[in-house]
């Protein structure tokens, strides 16, 4: 079965109709759901997003972020991945080894968790998670 990491991007695109890239997140979402993909996000992933959303919609906006996810947790369509101080440490140690890419901890950690998972695919847009071996998609 096909595992995929969704990253803050993916997030931000599918609730945000004003995004850029909202069509092509809803597509793809919509793909890996009717598929049965298995989808996993870390709840750093969730603090961005809830962040992002709360201080550029409202509150609204995140709480709806939330609703969403907790329905997808609750269908099993999505995992979300509890970072903890192990996983944190290896984020960090991708950050010192790919320095030249302008990775976010929470990309690092992201990575961390591909990694553990073996999970080689990232539903996003953040192209420098391609620097640590994963392919991102929806290709834009």
């Amino acid at each position: 079965m096909r595992t995929v990491v969704v990253d803050t991007g993916a997030w931000i695109a599918l609730l945000s109709r004003d995004d850029r890239y909202f069509e092509a997140a809803r597509a793809h979402y919509e793909a890996l759901r009717h598929e049965g993909a298995r989808l996993v996000t870390t709840n750093y992933v969730v603090d961005e997003a809830a962040t992002r959303f709360r201080y550029g919609a409202g509150l609204s906006a995140a709480l709806s972020y939330r609703r969403m996810l907790d329905e997808a947790v609750s269908h099993r369509q999505l995992r979300i991945a509890w970072v903890d101080e192990t996983v944190e440490r290896e984020g960090w140690r991708i950050l010192e080894q790919y320095a030249d890419v302008e990775l976010s901890l929470t990309d690092a950690v992201t990575g961390a968790v591909a990694r553990r998972g073996r999970i080689r695919e990232v539903f996003g847009f953040d192209r420098d998670l391609e620097a640590l071996g994963l392919l991102v998609l929806p290709v834009r």
